[in-house]
């Protein structure tokens, strides 16, 4: 008796634990015929059957889109629509002889990885998709009794598409019922079944979709250039098109990567592109009002890139020369930098002639020599060349030239210079536009504090006057980095800048006034100005949407959105809110931070946090995709804190300065004192199931805070760096990065620095739960970085996980890997802060060695 008691409880526990998938939509049935000679058997003695017509009748169903009362993308006249269900089972209203497709789709959203399986019923044959993949193929389907096939699953979190294909063939208008049944373990994990496609981001729309890869305008403003590529499943598609900028008008296509080169040319809407052809490359031009293609040289195995000149008669490239020994056995060193693969190439300038045909060589010796800008009227070309200097602070010594294009003779404009700048010429060609760090010129671009050294990464700019040789600051108060400026034909200095964690446009006036340029986006990515127009093009994206595409009137400075490429690709996702929160750490330091929340937010409810910082030089911007998306993490039910400690660019010279011989001791007590103040003032936080991560400097601050504070639940460190003499010594530029992170500072002589504050040196300090993730191949953070830390934590009996990333070097690329490393991040933050170890668990099974 007790038996079949425990038996009956079991039998319902596992009914209980079915969840019937009671709604679906469909698209209207698509008859299909049987095809000719259908009744003649093939080499193999078979003849067509009605079953196969499910399995011959072949639909794009990876790319499906259903929603309600809409049409399906992929046709022109099918629509989605509310299918009938009766009892749980799917049917058709089709009817006669003529047999027909139906294809049925529901949503399944999970919000913890899980494992189970969906149960079907068949009363006919069908297939059955999931996100895309097949599943089930079943056919020879006969009579009328249903026919049982389940499908396994192991679903990540986040919301899958169910497609169910059936052949219907007006006999039973039942197609199939389906259900879902969660394994033991997972009983408690939350299945809905929805027809909404509404979802938040998944780390496929951060590696897929469209992209716009550059934009460049016509010297008239009437065309504008601009490659796309399309990323489906880690494969790339490229194509560029030539807008009308009027009307949108494609007039002219470019497809994948046969012609190179594309550009505009000077003063003409005219563009210019290579070919490959023969041994060689051919020089084409295309007239866009003319349509007039002409090759203006054929074949020739010199130029495989090239810069016009701003009069059309000429063009610079570049021939490389390699002094690397190809095969060797024991190799001297010339150079801290000689271990890297390409320091031994070197590269010259050359000129092409356009009414001659002759190639010219134009600088020679043993440094490379580098083309900065051509002036307006074709004479000059700024040159510069550049080499080390172990001697002398900063260790690289740069010398720029004034290069006479017609005769070759050389004007010195510095020589040996110990802060590198780049130049560019006026409208008019009088004066330069200089980037560089504020002590280019000494002291008169400087704006920092008694005994800071500069950043030399927070970029400013200087006017300087070739005939008085007078140098002009222009962003000395200026607080926001400079990473890219034209000096346009009206006399302004356009300028696109880090402004905290934002990327802006500005302008410099005639009257000597910076004023930043009030146009839609977060983040200001590309920049392109009409050479003789009043129309400029930018793209942008914010912090919640992927980049779209803006003009902009340079006479009013309005600007107004042209393009949206990923518009159709984002209609269904959506995003929380993203709000600031920024906090006085102490009398004038603010940390500038904002704040993710899920799109389902519930202010009652305790959320787990992911608190994320760089702790470098550069802010960590309000980027929309990229490696570290941060609203694919707040899709996945966490608060995502972000904040912007100091030594970061953006925020003024004073306080970028401060990133200088500091390593982290000040990082690390406003990461923490943000941390605590945040938790204090958002009481929707659990602070018990808070935890933290970074890359590169930001590894570093990770394992560093470890040895620091215990208020984490768990820790992430991508290529983080462990020890900083190491790093010093061993990164492919170890050294020179720390000009800027530790100038003057060295291991023999400040052991504070590189011992004191090196994680290696304090792991006995680590309480909290770590992973440390690295590429094997990476040369800018060594791999050791992570597994010497790895070890010594190992030997004290912490809890550390190291996962090496096979080929990859400082950042994951690879598409696969990338897929991978991001789910490895989530199941590792699901493990700690929602106390759901199984997807972690099943990626990284233990091996019991």
């Amino acid at each position: 008796m007790r038996k079949l008691i425990f038996l009956f409880m079991i039998v319902c526990s596992i009914q209980l634990q079915a969840q019937t998938i009671g709604k679906w939509m469909g698209l209207p049935p698509v008859p299909v015929e049987m095809p000719a000679f259908g009744n003649m058997k093939n080499v193999e003695g078979k003849t067509f059957t009605s079953a196969q017509l499910l399995t011959s009748s072949v639909f794009n169903i990876e790319n499906f889109n259903p929603k309600v009362d809409t049409r399906e993308l992929q046709f022109h006249s099918l629509t989605w629509q509310k299918a009938t269900v009766s009892d749980g089972i799917v049917t058709t209203d089709h009817a006669g002889n003529t047999p027909a497709i139906v294809i049925s789709a529901v949503y399944a959203a999970n919000p913890q990885w899980m494992s189970g399986k969906l149960e079907f019923n068949f009363y006919g044959d069908a297939e059955v998709y999931v996100d895309g993949e097949k599943k089930i193929t079943y056919t020879g389907h006969n009579g009328a009794e249903a026919v049982k096939r389940d499908c396994p699953l192991e679903w990540v979190p986040g919301k899958h598409v169910i497609i169910v294909k059936s052949l219907a063939n007006g006999d039973n208008n039942k197609l199939f019922s389906a259900s879902y049944t969660a394994n033991a373990d997972f009983t408690e994990a939350p299945v809905t079944f929805t027809l909404s496609p509404e979802r938040g981001k998944n780390i496929l729309d951060v590696l897929n979709g469209k992209r716009v890869e550059r934009i460049q305008i016509s010297p008239s403003g009437k065309y504008l250039l601009m490659a796309e590529a399309e990323i489906i499943k880690g494969k790339s598609s490229r194509m560029t098109n030539v807008y009308r900028l009027a009307d949108k008008e494609i007039v002219y296509t470019f497809y994948g990567n046969d012609a190179s080169n594309l550009t505009w040319i000077p003063g003409q809407d005219k563009l210019s592109f290579l070919l490959k052809e023969g041994n060689g490359n051919s020089l084409y031009t295309y007239d866009i009002e003319n349509q007039k293609q002409e090759r203006l040289f054929k074949a020739d195995q010199n130029i495989s890139s090239y810069s016009w000149s701003p009069d059309r008669t000429y063009l610079v490239y570049y021939k490389t020369e390699n002094y690397s020994d190809k095969d060797w056995e024991l190799r001297k060193l010339d150079g801290i930098e000689d271990r890297q693969a390409y320091y031994r190439n070197r590269y010259f300038l050359c000129k092409y002639d356009l009414a001659t045909g002759i190639h010219t060589r134009m600088t020679w010796g043993n440094l490379t020599t580098s083309m900065m800008d051509i002036s307006h009227n074709g004479d000059y070309i700024l040159v510069s060349t550049g080499k080390p200097d172990y001697n002398e602070y900063p260790y690289r010594k740069q010398s720029v030239y004034l290069l006479n294009a017609r005769t070759l003779e050389v004007d010195t404009l510095w020589e040996n210079r110990l802060q590198g700048i780049q130049c560019s010429f006026s409208p008019d060609d009088s004066k330069l536009l200089i980037s560089g760090s504020a002590d280019a010129f000494g002291k008169t671009g400087i704006n920092i504090a008694k005994g800071q050294i500069v950043n030399g990464y927070d970029t400013q700019l200087f006017i300087y006057d070739l005939k008085t040789k007078e140098v002009t600051p222009i962003t000395r108060d200026f607080n926001p980095n400079v990473t890219n400026y034209v000096w346009h034909k009206d006399g302004n200095i356009y300028i696109v800048a880090e402004d905290t964690d934002y990327v802006h446009l500005f302008r410099y006036g005639q009257d000597g006034k910076i004023t930043r340029i009030n146009c839609p986006g977060d983040l200001v990515q590309r920049l392109s100005l009409a050479q003789n127009g009043n129309t400029g093009m930018y793209t942008a994206s914010d912090a919640s949407y992927p980049t779209r595409v803006y003009t902009l009137d340079l006479t009013d400075l309005k600007a107004q959105e042209w393009a949206n490429p990923q518009g159709e690709q984002y209609q269904n996702i959506v995003f929380g809110q993203v709000k600031d929160w920024d906090y006085v750490y102490k009398k004038g330091t603010t940390i500038d931070g904002r704040y993710y929340l899920p799109a389902d937010f519930d202010p009652n409810k305790k959320y787990p946090m992911i608190v994320y910082y760089y702790g470098g030089t550069s802010p960590v911007e309000r980027t929309f995709g990229g490696r570290w998306p941060f609203n694919l993490y707040a899709a996945n039910g966490y608060v995502v804190y972000v904040m912007q400690p100091s030594g970061s660019t953006g925020f003024g010279q004073e306080f970028s300065a401060r990133h200088q011989n500091n390593w982290c001791k000040t990082t690390a007590d406003e990461i923490i004192a943000c941390t605590k103040a945040f938790l204090k003032a958002h009481p929707f936080v659990d602070p018990k199931r808070v935890g933290c991560m970074g890359a590169s400097y930001g590894g570093f601050t990770t394992m560093y805070l470890q040895t620091r504070t215990d208020i984490f639940a768990c820790a992430i460190s991508h290529a983080g760096i462990s020890s900083i003499s190491s790093y010093w010594g061993e990164g492919y530029w170890g050294y020179s990065y720390s000009t800027n992170a530790s100038g003057h500072s060295f291991p023999w002589n400040r052991k504070d620095i590189y011992v004191d504050q090196s994680p290696l040196f304090n792991a006995d300090k680590v309480n909290t739960p770590i992973l440390l993730l690295h590429g094997t191949a990476d040369v800018n953070v060594p791999t050791g970085e992570s597994i010497q830390f790895y070890t010594a934590l190992k030997l004290l009996g912490k809890d550390a996980e190291l996962v090496l990333i096979k080929n990859a070097d400082h950042a994951v690329v690879d598409y696969n890997q990338r897929i991978i490393w991001g789910n490895t991040i989530m199941a590792y933050f699901a493990k700690y802060l929602k106390g759901e170890p199984a997807w972690w668990e099943n990626m990284y099974k233990d091996k019991n060695l």
